[in-house]
């Protein structure tokens, strides 16, 4: 096995925001065009294969995320005691029967789906039940490139990893476009084409990973004294999956089945965004676990502390003035972005109070990430038991009551209601000392935001009209001079987050 050159925290920090930035930009901006040329309903069904896959993550059963712990603690070994190769050869046995379920299970399920589901006015139903039954063979074909990507994560070779994110996402969006701009309107088409980009991916990955993390033998098999030790942590983090997947999907699962296919696609760019939000730290998260778990092995507590510190800051001083102005501008913004009238109309109530439930999400994950170093997630757990049993029946009734509003009125009372007591209770656990510049810098991003947005808003009406482009221009300016200030407002921030991010583990 070949050992690359080891690049430090904020040299895969860049590499991976550069992956991930046009793989997100790319998807944001060709999705549109998916809704102008597959029609609302198709699109619709688009956004349904999205809760589906995120729902069926839970056959992952929190082995991926565990196969990146071990192999990034193996890497603080000595280099002949290490079994990486071993360890990935168990998992893809262990993955074996799941993805066979998924396809089986979905399969089954595809004309209970189509017929009783899904309201769909246009589309047949076979197609549905075709379409369906596509999905999940995605889905399944996702679960293995999930578990390659995690051993390659847990290397650090962020930089391949995302290269070769940018080629399968340039041919997944891109050659998606084609094909219903040029070729087939058939939603059938669509997915077909998904199935054989998904082949084409997992094997990228797998190739990639057998060559840095070799068996010991071509047919070895599962090494369960291995997979033993790892078995405690999975299923932690697999109670805590389903329940975060109950509090960011169960929304969208109720509203497929309540809203027509045609509005629930107007949702589903809704969603996209919400989506986003929580995606754009993913690139920074991607490096800091590995890291931070590093660091711990070697007992550098304080250096930890700072770089969870200063990662919490720099995320917060990008997302937070990115989700307040969303929240601020939902209609100009939906409509700048879709050149969809009824889709902006449609998510101008929705649209805010999504926005900043997202990025209240997106910054309470830190204190997961804090417990996941640490090894002891058992507060994590138990929160996510609480708030699973408070956020079912609240937001059952809200989209009963109030449907789409409902369900983002709840989104954003529940993610802000946990934000006011859960950080501190980690944060006296875990790490008292980080609790006090961890509060003054959520209140200083907070104020500042408010500040900046309040100001540039007579700006950007002055720009605005009713053109896309200017709306383009006047939530840029807008949006960039806020950033500034929130970033002014700390300036030693990038300094002091450079020289964490150099630091070499020993």
């Amino acid at each position: 096995m070949t050992t690359p050159k080891k690049r430090s925290v904020v040299s895969n920090t860049a590499l991976s925001y550069a992956g991930q930035a046009y793989t997100m930009l790319v998807g944001i901006l060709i999705m549109p065009f998916y809704l102008g040329h597959l029609g609302a309903e198709a699109y619709g069904l688009i956004g349904f294969f999205a809760v589906m896959q995120a729902w069926l993550q839970l056959l992952d059963a929190g082995l991926s995320p565990s196969l990146v712990r071990a192999v990034a603690h193996q890497q603080g070994v000595a280099a002949s005691q290490r079994n990486t190769g071993q360890l990935l050869r168990s998992f893809e046995l262990i993955f074996l029967p799941l993805a066979a379920l998924c396809c089986a299970g979905i399969a089954a399920a595809s004309p209970w789906l189509a017929e009783q589901w899904l309201k769909a006015k246009n589309l047949p139903q076979q197609t549905l039940i075709d379409c369906i039954s596509l999905m999940g063979l995605i889905i399944a074909l996702r679960l293995y490139s999930t578990l390659y990507k995690s051993g390659l994560q847990g290397l650090e070779q962020h930089g391949w990893l995302n290269a070769a994110n940018v080629i399968i996402a340039t041919l997944r969006y891109f050659g998606g476009l084609l094909l219903v701009s040029l070729i087939s309107q058939d939603p059938r088409d669509f997915f077909e084409f998904q199935v054989a980009i998904g082949i084409l991916e997992t094997l990228i990955f797998a190739v990639r990973a057998y060559q840095q993390m070799p068996a010991p033998h071509a047919l070895s098999g599962l090494d369960w004294q291995l997979v033993k030790p790892i078995i405690p942590f999975a299923a932690s983090l697999s109670l805590t999956s389903i329940l975060w997947i109950v509090l960011t999907q169960l929304d969208k699962v109720l509203l497929s089945e309540r809203l027509a296919l045609d509005y629930y696609g107007y949702f589903s760019l809704v969603a996209l965004i919400s989506t986003g939000i929580l995606m754009l730290s993913n690139p920074l998260v991607q490096t800091l676990l590995p890291r931070l778990t590093v660091l711990i092995a070697e007992g550098r507590q304080h250096d930890m502390h700072q770089l969870y510190l200063s990662a919490n800051r720099f995320v917060c001083t990008f997302l937070v003035p990115l989700a307040a102005l969303i929240a601020l501008h939902a209609e100009p913004m939906i409509y700048a972005w879709s050149g969809d009238r009824s889709a902006a109309q449609w998510s101008r109530s929705i649209l805010p109070w999504y926005a900043l439930g997202s990025v209240i999400m997106a910054i309470s994950a830190f204190q997961f990430y804090l417990q996941y170093a640490y090894g002891r997630i058992q507060l994590h757990v138990w929160y996510s038991v609480i708030s699973a049993i408070v956020t079912v029946p609240v937001m059952i009734l809200a989209v009963r009551y109030q449907g789409a509003y409902g369900a983002a009125m709840a989104w954003f009372a529940l993610r802000a209601v946990s934000f006011a007591i859960w950080p501190t209770i980690v944060h006296q656990r875990l790490a008292p000392d980080i609790q006090g510049p961890w509060l003054r810098d959520m209140l200083r991003i907070a104020a500042v935001t408010g500040a900046g947005l309040a100001l540039t808003d007579p700006l950007f009406r002055l720009i605005a009209d009713d053109s896309r482009l200017s709306l383009f221009l006047g939530l840029a300016v807008s949006g960039l001079l806020t950033l500034m200030l929130v970033a002014m407002s700390d300036w030693p921030m990038v300094t002091r987050l450079y020289v964490l991010f150099r630091k070499p583990s020993t």
